[in-house]
């Protein structure tokens, strides 16, 4: 398989996580609305308030995710081919890495990704049975 094709499959598999953020974004909606709307009780609040939480990690994580897709992108226009070690020398020149950090293979750098997507998707899924939590909590008399 041909590093430029390696390189399209895992910016579209990164590309994905968009709609993570934007579902992660609906229900940070509804967590606010919940929270200034209704005034809740503190067991209702405190878990809606976490799902808040869990909207701030799952956006870190996102925007990880979108930086790793944005570079593989750009390393597709312009070296498609290259070695791993032209994406560390950019950032080492941009003052995003450190020198002495030693240079990733392709393969650490896939589960990299992936890592950092899964965490994303765990953290949306915290948020979301966050805010069901808090919901369900609200209904009960």
């Amino acid at each position: 398989m041909s590093m430029l094709f390696q390189l399209r499959v895992m910016t579209a598999v990164l590309r994905q996580a968009r709609m993570a953020t934007g579902i992660s974004v609906l229900l940070a909606g509804a967590a606010l609305a919940l929270l200034c709307l209704s005034m809740p009780p503190l067991v209702v609040a405190v878990p809606a308030l976490v799902s808040l939480l869990a909207g701030a990690v799952q956006a870190y994580y996102a925007t990880r995710v979108s930086f790793d897709a944005a570079l593989l992108e750009a390393l597709q226009v312009s070296h498609p081919d290259a070695a791993p070690g032209v994406i560390d020398d950019v950032l080492q020149k941009l003052g995003l890495r450190e020198a002495s950090t030693a240079t990733r293979g392709w393969q650490p750098r896939w589960q990299g990704m992936r890592r950092l997507l899964r965490w994303q998707l765990l953290a949306l899924g915290a948020q979301a049975v966050c805010l069901l939590g808090a919901l369900v909590l609200k209904t009960l008399p």
